[in-house]
């Protein structure tokens, strides 16, 4: 199963450039922090970063990563790999030691790897916070389920660490799955043991202590953290529209049946009418669970004012384990109906394996290889930072840049300015079209937006140094 993982999860996955918004906002934060040593309070551009407002586990980490690793696209990226990889096996080791079915666990993984949801910009191939995110809400459901049944204080501290790193990673998001777990606990009529468990209180203690002590000090460290907290995630997202993401309230469930859970979703029926079937209450425990921490997530969300299509990725491991579930279910009458000798019923479990799983398998790949030439709709200037590699390794003379861009903010071009010194050996500076005018004789430019090329062309002669993809590296002869 990992093997198989392999290439949706971490094929190029250091090749793309840094995507914009949310993946370059956090490396920018991850390089300053590491650079100036403060810990405690994320800065952008050297100021406390109150726009992202988000607590910082995952900053911490990639600060860590970019430590360890040096400053790259990789290296920013390594948490989520990290957490992508933990949540695959967490789903195997469910299925496989909890409700004692391997084969679920196998086909459970394979589902998540081949769901487009998952295996995407902003979750599983980029440094954002959701795979993180998803990684502890997975590690919540799952102890849950094991603490309710066997009561060790094991499980009790994975329950803590599950949900202090769920809202240290991101904030109030964090915290959206306890109500499905609520519900659960009272459909398995265990409230009233679970209030007598010491360790849940000491789970809860701590982590309340935890996530306290730490908005705490942020406030401390600069005030008017809280505010921007309360303004950001407190309200803002859920009752109003940030940044024209308004969509309908069914958005995200016709978007997993088009395009973002297709085919499984076509499974999730079955499921849940075989649940019901099965002798095993272990495995009707499971579904129920699965069931409701997917379907209240999913509520959660839809009627939130704000509504990107990443907010739905924590449901993607409960989703996929139910999945795999009614795959093994379905499978195994086929098999036992059809084949009759062991050598020709798994000569037909094969069969079936490479004829449900080859087409979304070589979709997700598909779509991994499409974003090394796609500008992922943000125009001219969104290839910059993989330019910026080629150029390094294609002309490491030019140590001087002068990078034209159209204005506007861009924390991807702010990411590569701080480490392009320290990892290209290049000397970044960013400069807008209206001081075109100021640029001087010898100096080298670096332009990828055509306009601003044709513009810069009218006003100076000049001599390519170098070209590629849509970008154009230039020497400044004299002015026309």
């Amino acid at each position: 199963m990992l093997a198989l993982a392999y290439f949706p999860l971490y094929y190029d996955l250091g090749r793309h450039p840094i995507q914009l918004w949310d993946e370059s906002r956090q490396a920018v934060n991850a390089v300053e922090m590491l650079r100036s040593g403060n810990w405690l309070v994320t800065h952008f551009e050297g100021q406390p970063d109150l726009w992202n407002t988000k607590p910082p586990l995952l900053i911490w980490l990639q600060a860590l990563s970019l430590y360890f690793f040096g400053f790259s696209e990789l290296a920013v990226r390594l948490p989520t790999a990290l957490a992508t990889g933990g949540t695959i096996l967490i789903v195997y080791f469910f299925a496989a030691r909890t409700l004692r079915r391997p084969l679920v666990g196998f086909l459970a993984g394979l589902v998540l790897v081949t769901s487009l949801g998952y295996v995407r910009l902003h979750v599983a191939r980029t440094g954002d916070y959701d795979a993180l995110l998803t990684f502890f809400q997975t590690l919540l459901w799952s102890s849950l389920y094991r603490y309710l049944v066997a009561g060790r204080k094991r499980e009790a501290a994975l329950l803590a660490v599950a949900i202090t790193g769920a809202i240290l990673t991101k904030g109030v998001a964090g915290v959206l799955g306890l109500p499905a777990l609520f519900v659960y606990v009272l459909y398995r009529r265990r409230l009233g043991w679970l209030l007598r468990q010491p360790s849940f209180y000491m789970a809860a203690g701590s982590t309340v202590l935890i996530v306290a002590g730490y908005y705490g000090l942020r406030e401390w460290a600069a005030a008017g953290y809280w505010a921007a907290v309360q303004q950001n995630e407190l309200g803002g997202r859920f009752d109003t529209v940030l940044s024209g993401h308004q969509h309908p309230s069914d958005y995200y469930i016709l978007a997993m049946q088009e395009l973002r859970f297709t085919p499984w979703h076509w499974v999730l029926l079955p499921t849940l009418v075989l649940a019901w079937s099965q002798s095993r209450r272990p495995l009707q425990h499971a579904v129920v669970l699965l069931a409701l921490f997917s379907i209240v997530w999913l509520v959660v969300i839809s009627n939130a004012q704000t509504k990107l299509e990443w907010y739905d990725a924590p449901v993607y491991p409960a989703l996929s384990l139910l999945v795999g579930l009614g795959l093994w279910w379905l499978g195994r009458a086929v098999v036992l109906t059809y084949f009759a000798t062991p050598h020709s019923k798994w000569l037909g479990a094969s069969a079936l394996l490479i004829f449900v799983f080859y087409a979304p398998y070589q979709r997700v790949l598909e779509q991994i290889r499409e974003y090394r030439y796609s500008d992922y709709g943000l125009g001219p200037n969104a290839r910059i930072g993989s330019y910026l590699r080629q150029l390094h390794h294609d002309q490491p003379l030019a140590d001087s840049l002068q990078v034209l861009y159209p204005g506007g903010y861009d924390a991807r071009l702010t990411y590569y300015q701080l480490t392009s010194t320290q990892r290209f050996q290049k000397h970044v500076t960013i400069i807008s079209p209206g001081a075109q005018k100021t640029l001087r004789p010898r100096q080298v430019v670096v332009v990828c937006d055509p306009n601003e090329a044709l513009r810069l062309d009218s006003l100076y002669q000049t001599v390519p140094l170098h070209s590629a993809e849509n970008c154009n590296t230039l020497l400044i002869l004299r002015s026309r």
